[in-house]
C-alpha cells in the first residue's frame, strides 16, 4: 500500500505523461499548448521534489541526504535543460530516455517516494498539502541557440559536471 507522498507524486507523473502523449499525438507536429502544460507541470514537479521533498528527507535524516538524491539532482538538471529548446518529437524522445528510468527510481518499491512515505510518515499529510499548494513555475520562452542541449547524453553530462544541480 502506498502512502500519501507516493500517491500524490505518482499521480502527477501520470498526469504529465498524459500531457506529453497528447502533445505528441500527431507525428508531423508537436501540439504546443499540451507541451507547454507538460513543460510547466514538469518544472513544478521537479521544484516540489527539490524544494520540499528532498530537504524534508534530509532534515529527517539529521542533515544527511538520501543516497539517491545526487542522481535525482543530475537527472533534474538534465531534464530542465532539455525543456529549454523548442520542442520536437526527437527532443521528446530524449526527454523520455531520462524520464523513464528517473520515474522508476522514484516510484519503484523501495524508491524515493516509498522511502519518503516511511521516513516522513508523521509529516506526510502536511508535506502533501505544501506540494499541492506549490505555485506554477514561470516559464521562459524557448531558446534554440548553439549552447542548448538537445540530447540526453549532453544534458546529463553537463548536469553531472555542475554537481547535479546542488543548491
Amino acid at each position: 500500500m502506498t502512502g500519501p507522498i507516493s500517491r500524490f507524486l505518482a499521480q502527477d507523473h501520470d498526469r504529465l505523461d498524459g500531457l506529453l502523449r497528447r502533445a505528441l499525438e500527431r507525428p508531423e507536429v508537436v501540439e504546443l499548448e499540451a507541451y507547454g502544460a507538460f513543460r510547466g507541470g514538469l518544472l513544478r514537479h521537479i521544484a516540489i521534489e527539490e524544494k520540499i521533498l528532498l530537504p524534508a528527507a534530509r532534515a529527517a535524516r539529521g542533515g544527511e541526504p538520501l543516497p539517491v538524491a545526487r542522481r535525482l539532482r543530475i537527472d533534474h538538471g538534465a531534464i530542465t535543460s532539455l525543456l529549454v529548446p523548442t520542442p520536437s518529437h526527437a527532443l521528446a524522445a530524449e526527454l523520455r530516455s531520462i524520464l523513464g528510468p528517473h520515474n522508476a527510481v522514484e516510484e519503484e518499491p523501495g524508491g524515493l517516494y516509498e522511502t519518503c512515505d516511511a521516513l516522513l510518515a508523521g509529516a506526510a499529510d502536511e508535506l502533501v498539502a505544501r506540494m499541492q499548494a506549490y505555485p506554477p513555475v514561470k516559464l521562459n520562452r524557448y531558446q534554440d541557440g548553439p549552447n542548448v542541449h538537445r540530447t540526453a547524453a549532453s544534458a546529463l553530462a553537463m548536469s553531472g559536471r555542475q554537481g547535479g544541480g546542488r543548491r
